[in-house]
């Protein structure tokens, strides 16, 4: 199998034995567990015993780059090539390429089925689909996709730290990717009934698919420790959001059955604008200079965690204009930021310079650019701005300074402006960490998120409380 350039632990090579002999499973390592390696680790394997020539790895755009890196790092002997670009140039790239390693994006898994196809028949493939949880959605033309080339690979490796994000049906998805047309779980419906009134027997089928390793099982890492920094609203900000929540309110409570259900399609981003407000007013009033609760409440705590020398923070902001913001207050303490604005090619250097650089102190950074495939473990404390709804960007953003190679505790500051539908996120978050643990054997399982009536959506914008509160 060669020498990789890390000494592998025994988690790893339990990840490579799973992944090769059972041919098709879901790595679901958390974060900072090494993945990536395994996947590596076991082409190399089976490329060496003759069961695989080429290794297909389809993952998020923001990832691309990272995999060749690490291919460079761990297996130097293999030559990469990364698929993008216009239609015409990827079509003639999936035709000529000679690489042992074809890297693409799930966008171009989609639109480029076709030539994906004919790739797969060219040579035998181990195919990764690194965070698989993008490919969840079963009518998706991503999850659809992928489930066309799946009978056409002699490997199929799915890697993912949050294989379930909202609900059951997510890892369901993934596990019909894995053994196309078997229906190993039965149908959707069944399957779902079987969580709510069997999960025992949901568990052990998706044991023998699914390697679940947490990092409290296999590494001795720090303490996490997570700090709620409830900020009140001055009276400016306190009547905008108030006004908005009265008005949502009364829009919901005049619905028809027919509009309300309209209006739950499209729930979370009407959520969204009370959140914009309790957080940055200006994200939606521009004309707004008043500085907002909790930039000023922010301003005191980066202060005192700079005025220890040499200590470095990660700052979480959801929305490009407070991070674009956040870079200018804080540019005294020599910020960098990683979100959808900065260029894939520059992302790792600036990850780079966090993590060596004594003068860059604070990185600011959305979630959804930077919450895979960065070591950001030069900082020990991390201060979230705003949390979204989404767990897996929750989970993963933890987990870029809570990973091998951090040799201190590490603090999270969840800045939660008080008495908003924040309140109601981190009760979600918490609940979709339950949920999620439940099916795949962690500990301390809690009951996932109910869907909500009219009444409960009234009662969410009105008292931040979700079902069962």
């Amino acid at each position: 199998m060669g020498t990789a350039a890390v000494e592998l632990m025994d988690h790893q090579r339990e990840g490579i034995d799973f992944l090769v002999v059972g041919r098709n499973g879901l790595l679901a390592f958390e974060q900072g567990l090494g993945k990536t390696l395994v996947a590596i680790e076991a082409f190399r394997r089976v490329r060496l015993e003759g069961s695989a020539d080429r290794l297909l790895v389809i993952c998020p755009n923001s990832l691309k780059r990272n995999w060749v890196a690490e291919v460079e790092k761990f297996a130097p002997e293999l030559t990469t090539e990364i698929i993008e670009g216009v239609p015409r140039h990827r079509r003639q790239r999936f035709l000529k390429t000679t690489a042992d390693v074809v890297i693409t994006s799930y966008e171009t898994g989609r639109t480029e089925v076709t030539a994906i196809l004919a790739l797969l028949t060219r040579k035998r493939t181990a195919m990764v689909l690194d965070e698989s949880h993008s490919a969840k959605t079963w009518r998706s033309q991503t999850s659809t996709a992928m489930r066309h080339f799946a009978p056409h690979c002699a490997f199929r490796w799915l890697l993912s730290g949050t294989p379930i994000t909202n609900s059951p049906s997510d890892l369901y998805t993934q596990i019909e990717i894995l053994a196309p047309g078997e229906r190993r779980l039965g149908s959707m419906e069944v399957f779902l009934s079987d969580v709510e009134n069997d999960p025992e027997s949901v568990r052990e089928n998706v044991d023998s698919m699914v390697l679940r390793r947490t990092k409290e099982q296999c590494l001795d890492l720090p303490d996490k420790t997570f700090m709620d920094i409830r900020v009140e609203l001055p009276a400016w900000q306190r009547k905008l959001y108030d006004d908005m929540r009265t008005e949502m309110v009364c829009a919901l409570q005049a619905m028809s059955g027919e509009e309300y259900r309209a209006f739950a399609a499209t729930a979370l981003a009407k959520l969204t604008r009370l959140s914009q407000i309790a957080s940055n007013p200006a994200l939606l009033f521009p004309a707004i200079t008043d500085t907002s609760g909790k930039f000023e409440a922010m301003d005191g705590i980066v202060d005192d965690l700079m005025a220890v020398p040499d200590r470095k923070v990660i700052i979480w902001s959801n929305y490009v204009s407070t991070i674009e913001h956040l870079l200018k207050r804080y540019a005294h303490h020599g910020a960098v930021a990683l979100y959808g604005g900065i260029a894939t090619t520059e992302r790792q250097d600036i990850a780079k310079r966090f993590q060596t650089d004594t003068s860059v102190r604070v990185l600011i950074a959305n979630p959804a650019a930077a919450g895979t495939g960065f070591t950001l473990t030069a900082a020990s404390f991390t201060i979230y701005e705003t949390l979204s709804w989404r767990y897996d960007f929750y989970a993963q953003s933890q987990d870029r300074n809570h990973r091998i190679g951090q040799a201190l505790p590490v603090t999270y500051l969840r800045m939660i402006a008080a008495d908003t539908i924040e309140e109601a996120i981190i009760k979600a978050l918490e609940r979709k960490s339950g949920m999620a643990g439940s099916l795949l054997g962690d500990e301390d399982a809690v009951p996932s998120v109910a869907e909500l009536t009219q009444e409960e959506m009234c009662s969410l914008i009105l008292h931040n409380k979700l079902p069962n509160d």
